[in-house]
Formats: structure tokens, sequence, C-alpha cells
């Protein structure tokens, strides 16, 4: 398994805190808009275009992962 780049290490902690706060029912949800900005909001955060595009790429990732696994 590759290495987490360190320049990116940030952005990954950024996904770890938003994803526990993960809104789920029946399935696992896809964040939302308004769970990543409130969550920006209340640290004091606001991603850039490449960091928003990151965090979206993960969570896309993350629900692959997650459906992949109940199958």
């Amino acid at each position: 398994m590759p290495q987490l780049p360190p320049e990116l290490a940030y952005i990954w902690n950024w996904f770890t805190q938003l994803n526990q706060k993960r809104q789920c029912g029946m399935a696992v949800n896809a964040l939302t808009s308004a769970e990543i900005l409130a969550w920006q909001a209340r640290h004091g955060v606001r991603f850039d275009p490449f960091e928003e595009g990151v965090i979206d790429r993960l969570d896309t990732l993350f629900l692959h992962h997650q459906n992949k696994k109940e199958k």
C-alpha cells in the first residue's frame, strides 16, 4: 500500500473528522454539502477547490468500499 504523502495528511485528518459526523440510515450516506459547510464553520476552515475535490473523492472511495463490503 502506498504511503500517504505528508503534504496531504491534513486533508486525510479533515476527512476522518468529517467521516465521524456522517449520517447513516439504512445505508451509509454521502457527506452532504451542509455537513461539510457546518464542519468548516465549526473548525474555522475554508477548503480551497483542490481540498474540496480531494474530500469529495475520498468520500466517493469510502462509499464504494462500504458498498463492496456489504455485498
